[in-house]
């Protein structure tokens, strides 16, 4: 039997000819095909062939994706994140072998929860399990059992199949509505074996449209709703919708909670209050989650029992989060870009008859809007302790470069941010991630995504020491795409409580980065311009904020629960 080089091509084929095209280079060409501009690789010995194929690839002057190297899997998963959120192009990891997968933790469910359509490569095979033997029962589980829970779809390649084809089927899958992960185990003798037949792109379904039935009784309901509320999860992450959301709450002079999960809405709307919607949602007697994940969401409090829940979702279901028990009304599934227009042009002709009554609730909003952002502005330009973080960001929008896409995973004081930071569509990219240590591999792949524009990381200090900053800084020097991270550094939430500020300066300096500490949000403008200067010259920098201890920021926000789903509706009004 001919045992196959895992060389890219093998020296000759059997009639001492053309050489053979093997597997991995087609694996290149496909990538690179599906619109894959990076691949994040965490190398080991089943990467060999890999790097054969790149090399090759290289000097030939075939096109294929640059190679991200990554010396840790958190990174480089949360790195292909970032850059699908700043880029919006589908996205490939590769990574050592099973055990490796577990180097992913919390940023696999992390990827799945926020719809990024990234396909997964790991070794697999018989010289990979072998390894595994050694391991404990949880890890020796079989590929790809290991990602089962938060991927939508795995296939293990040892067990036989087409390499081009799956490969085509994974990168489907993800893209697919509701996007998200896919995983395929890769054999390492696979790898050098001839490419099969070439398989042609496989394009994902259409994204649904909306029901129009269903979207008309949600017009009734919004009509004659006296307080109606939007709640916006992420509707940003197609910019067309910031604009057809912005028309909507116009049309229906409602207040929008905007989550910025991406910019949904344009900060500077009147009718945009950000979270301080409690006095708002305490009135609501309609509320229309806009692509919401509410159990994951902090700061919302109860919703009133006596209002209609109506849900406009790629996945109104949420069968992958298993306390969704949210009593909703009317579910559309359907792409928020499709059923917003189609909404509006329902409210429009409704909404004419009863044009006075709108026009009284959007004063009443608006001067209610008004008082939210003008106690905003009172905070920013306030000297007390517990307002320095509003403080902090007035500054940062302030100095900032125009350009600047923030990266920005939930910290105390989470909502200065939304309060502070107005940033245009596309340039604010926000996460509440189930698990800590998102921010800096995030930041990372946005750079790489949008290397003309300067990225600012905003974190505070217990997702910094999470995010592995030695593994991303490292990447991101090699890589050419240095940032900036400021660190909300908060007493009592560090592990050592004695002096504070060392342990974020500590560790950012012996992860190789540049790093300054402020006390006052005026050592902002300077402390900005010298570390700006320092990412320019191709160096990650860290901006070390001390905060105040403050009682009502000491638990972390994605540890906040929202009380949605222990609230009834049997109080719910009736539709006129």
């Amino acid at each position: 039997m001919r045992r196959w080089s895992t060389r890219n091509v093998s020296p000759t084929a059997d009639d001492g000819g053309t050489p053979v095209r093997t597997a991995v280079a087609d694996l290149l060409a496909i990538l690179y095909d599906e619109g894959v501009s990076h691949l994040f690789v965490n190398p080991g010995m089943h990467t060999a062939p890999l790097r054969e194929a790149l090399a090759d690839a290289e000097a030939a002057g075939v096109p294929h994706p640059q190679p991200i190297l990554c010396v840790h899997e958190h990174v480089a998963l949360c790195a292909a994140h970032g850059h699908y959120l700043a880029g919006g192009r589908t996205q490939a990891v590769m990574v050592h072998v099973e055990n490796g997968t577990l180097n992913l933790g919390g940023a696999a469910g992390n990827a799945q929860r926020d719809r990024v359509p990234v396909t997964l490569f790991c070794g697999g095979g018989a010289e990979c399990r072998q390894l595994l033997e050694a391991l404990s029962a949880a890890a020796s589980e079989p590929e790809p059992g290991l990602l089962s829970g938060v991927s939508k779809w795995a296939v293990d390649l040892s067990r036989g199949g087409e390499l081009g084809a799956l490969t085509r089927r994974a990168v489907q899958i993800a893209r697919a509505e509701p996007m998200g992960l896919t995983h395929v185990a890769l054999p390492m003798d696979l790898l050098g074996q001839p490419a099969g037949a070439s398989w042609r792109r496989l394009p994902p379904p259409r994204t649904p449209a909306p029901d129009l039935g269903a979207l008309e009784e949600m017009a009734e309901l919004l009509t004659t709703a006296e307080a109606p509320v939007i709640v916006a999860g992420r509707v940003g992450r197609q910019t067309e919708s910031v604009h057809h959301l912005a028309r909507l709450a116009d049309a229906l002079a409602a207040p929008v909670v905007d989550f910025r999960n991406h910019v949904n809405m344009p900060p500077q709307h009147p009718l945009n209050v950000a979270l301080d919607c409690r006095e708002l949602l305490d009135r609501a007697d309609a509320i229309l989650l806009l692509d919401v994940d509410l159990p994951c969401l902090p700061g919302l409090g109860p919703l009133p029992a006596q209002a209609w829940l109506l849900q406009i979702d790629t996945d109104c279901l949420k069968a992958d989060l298993p306390g969704w028990a949210a009593p909703i009304e009317i579910a559309v599934t359907a792409d928020t870009q499709l059923a917003l227009p189609a909404l509006l042009t329902l409210l429009t002709d409704r909404l004419t008859a009863r044009r006075r009554k709108v026009d009284d609730r959007r004063k009443r909003v608006e001067r209610v809007a008004r008082g939210i952002r003008d106690a905003w502005r009172d905070r920013a330009a306030s000297a007390h302790p517990a307002d320095r973080a509003d403080a902090v960001m007035a500054e940062l929008q302030r100095w900032l470069p125009e350009g600047t896409v923030i990266v920005e995973e939930a910290a105390p004081g989470v909502g200065s941010t939304l309060r502070q930071l107005e940033r245009p569509a596309g340039q604010h990219l926000r996460a509440i991630p189930r698990t800590p240590g998102w921010c800096l591999g995030a930041a990372l792949g946005a750079g790489l995504a949008r290397p003309a524009q300067p990225v600012v990381a905003i974190c505070d200090d217990t997702a910094f020491a999470a995010s592995l900053p030695s593994a991303a800084f490292w990447t991101a020097h090699r890589g050419g795409a240095p940032f900036l991270t400021v660190v909300l550094d908060q007493p009592g939430r560090r592990p050592a409580p004695s002096d504070s500020g060392a342990d974020v300066v500590t560790l950012a300096r012996a992860a190789g980065a540049e790093a300054l500490v402020v006390d006052e949000a005026s050592e902002i403008a300077e402390a900005l311009e010298q570390l700006l200067t320092t990412t320019r010259d191709g160096v990650c920098a860290v901006l070390d904020v001390r905060l105040p201890a403050s009682e009502d920021e000491t638990v972390r926000p994605s540890l906040r629960r929202s009380s949605l789903t222990s609230r009834s509706t049997q109080t719910k009004r009736q539709p006129a």
